[in-house]
């Protein structure tokens, strides 16, 4: 499996000719087994690759992969609750199913040797089709979680649509419920209906 590594540029030549050693080279921490672990800290399909990132080749046994979106709410927002979703996504490749987060990181446990690693300049145009096929195969799986729960649909767009209208005080939305079967969402432009949004539950 291949994994692509931000390296800092002043240590990538080393890391080529030499390899990344866990207990010196590690560039996370975090919490498993109720102790703290040290890793190296990728991406299985990267949005953006710089000059300084390189490829590696690591064995699957040996990492573990987690939804890099709920770290990212974690630093930026300090909230608990943020690293214990993280940590609780956290699981082995080997049942990792593709597509199942939007931006999947990779913590390797091991050393990795210098006949695994290559410039990320030879990785690229794999790396580009590989993130596409990811957000194709990730907006599918949650497309078909909306439809198998309709109550997270529900919410999803009355939440949208509320936080449109804070946005935008020229526009209101009401929420009607019929039944328990139908919800209806009425978006209003300063008194007059401009359109209706209606969800089958």
């Amino acid at each position: 499996m291949i994994v692509y590594i931000p390296v800092e540029p002043n240590k990538k030549k080393m890391i080529l000719e030499n390899g990344i050693n866990i207990e010196k080279d590690y560039n996370k921490k975090i919490g498993m087994w109720g102790v703290y672990v040290k890793c190296i800290s990728g991406f299985l399909t990267p949005e953006h690759i710089a000059a300084d990132w390189i490829a590696v080749s690591v064995d699957t046994q040996k990492t573990y992969i987690a939804n890099h979106d709920l770290w990212l709410a974690y630093k930026l927002s300090k909230n608990e609750v943020f690293n214990k979703m993280y940590i609780t996504s956290i699981v082995n490749t080997k049942k990792y199913r593709f597509g199942q987060y939007r931006s999947p990181e990779v913590l390797i446990m091991s050393s990795i040797n210098k006949e695994n690693i290559v410039d990320v300049k030879d990785q690229i145009g794999l790396c580009d089709k590989i993130l596409f096929q990811n957000d194709q195969i990730y907006i599918d799986c949650l497309v078909e979680k909306i439809f198998q729960n309709t109550n997270v649909a529900k919410h999803i767009i009355v939440d949208y649509f509320t936080k449109l209208c804070l946005q935008n005080t020229d526009f209101s939305a009401q929420v009607v419920e019929r039944d328990g079967n139908k919800l209806y969402v009425f978006i209003n432009r300063k008194e007059e209906c401009a359109w209706t949004v209606e969800i089958s539950q």
